[in-house]
């Protein structure tokens, strides 16, 4: 039987957001950058969407987003 515990419940970022957090430090950009970026380039996103999607949470609905993350990253 599995139990819900604080481990099992914690939200992981995925592999894709780990890279692009570590882009991010790389360049000294902070998300509220990246997130200025991306609406300079046309897309209408948040920054909780933006933190969903680093968590892998509603990527195949947005996936020209993550291709312009990947291009600015």
């Amino acid at each position: 039987m599995f139990v819900f515990d604080e481990d099992s419940a914690k939200r992981i970022m995925t592999p894709w957001g780990k890279e692009v957090s570590k882009c991010l430090i790389d360049r000294n950009m902070k998300h509220s950058e990246l997130l200025k970026k991306i609406r300079i380039a046309g897309y209408d996103i948040h920054k909780g969407n933006l933190s969903n999607l680093l968590y892998g949470v509603g990527v195949s609905a947005r996936p020209e987003v993550v291709k312009e993350i990947n291009r600015i990253t």
